[in-house]
């Protein structure tokens, strides 16, 4: 172990790839740790978890449901956690779904890599914003499958092509971080 170390301290290289590693595993330890917190019932952190949780599955339902009544021509109800289209079962969007621990892991990602900080104190709002739009791009989507498909459709939507779409922008974002706003 005693080696490794020395050969880690001695190698410029390893040691700012090694640092970058252990920062993104710090960001991602401290929020499994509050991720933990926030989950124990009846905390003040849990209280305000919930209330975050509801108003960011809200702000995220809106505009999906205004696009799908809007452009598609729905008829649907919806409210801070679901979206039925009439004649469906309808959507509903879980914590798991908002997208949240992306947003969190993809801060960390960034602060974890090397760049200005100036560059990253706009880079991870704009990030961040475009998560958040593929997650109410990824609502309207299934609500037009779920609608116009079969359940089969559904389901490969929910599991895989959504699925691929969210974790494809978060790739696109670090690529974009790491090829051209880091080096700045």
């Amino acid at each position: 172990m005693r080696a490794l170390l020395q050969k880690i301290s001695y190698d410029k290289k390893l040691l700012k790839a090694t640092s970058f590693v252990v920062k993104v595993l710090l960001v991602y330890l401290i929020w499994k740790i509050l991720f933990f917190l926030f989950n124990q019932e009846g905390t003040v952190l849990n209280k305000v978890w919930i209330l975050f949780t509801d108003w960011f599955a809200y702000i995220t339902i809106q505009p999906a449901a205004f696009v799908l009544q809007k452009y598609f021509g729905y008829e649907l109800i919806y409210n801070h956690r679901n979206i039925i289209i009439n004649g469906t079962p309808g959507l509903f969007l879980a914590n798991h779904c908002l997208g949240v621990s992306v947003c969190v892991i993809f801060s960390g990602f960034i602060i974890a890599y090397k760049g200005s900080w100036l560059h990253k104190l706009w880079y991870i709002p704009v990030g961040i914003l475009c998560i958040y739009a593929i997650n109410v791009t990824r609502l309207v989507g299934l609500g037009f499958v779920q609608h116009s498909f079969s359940t089969y459709f559904f389901e490969l939507a929910h599991t895989r092509v959504y699925l691929l779409m969210s974790y494809g922008m978060f790739f696109l974002l670090i690529v974009l971080w790491m090829n051209y706003f880091s080096k700045k």
